[in-house]
């Protein structure tokens, strides 16, 4: 069993590159769609978007926020992509402290939020 500090100091894996990101998505769903047995057509019925857009985004080429969108929560990562920006990763304690207070107030509702210090920016 692993201690703690190895856990916390075990290494993230690299994240994909700008360029390779779509390929690396468009795997991934083919993959998620395989393995639900479901043909590009099937999956496309059910998102509300075109096979062309299924093979599109299965090739890692450009698709719309709102088709992504559509597939991820077909395929039920609707909770997943939510979970995902509720816990973004902070540069600071800072600024991760100045996220929970945002969250807990209404003070985004209309309004520019501006650094006031160099350690926002």
């Amino acid at each position: 069993m692993k201690t703690l500090r190895e856990m916390i100091s075990g290494r993230r894996r690299e994240p994909p590159s700008l360029m390779d990101f779509p390929r690396e998505i468009g795997s991934r769903l083919r993959r998620q769609r395989m393995a639900f047995s479901w043909r590009q057509s099937d999956l496309a019925e059910r998102a509300g978007v075109s096979v062309q857009t299924i093979k599109s985004v299965e090739k890692g080429e450009h698709v719309s926020y709102e088709n992504l969108l559509r597939l991820l929560l077909v395929l039920g990562h609707g909770v997943d992509f939510l979970r995902m920006l509720e816990s973004p990763h902070f540069p600071t304690l800072r600024a991760q402290e100045r996220y929970w207070e945002l969250g807990s107030t209404s003070v985004l509702h209309g309004k520019r939020i501006r650094s006031t210090t160099e350690e926002g920016r």
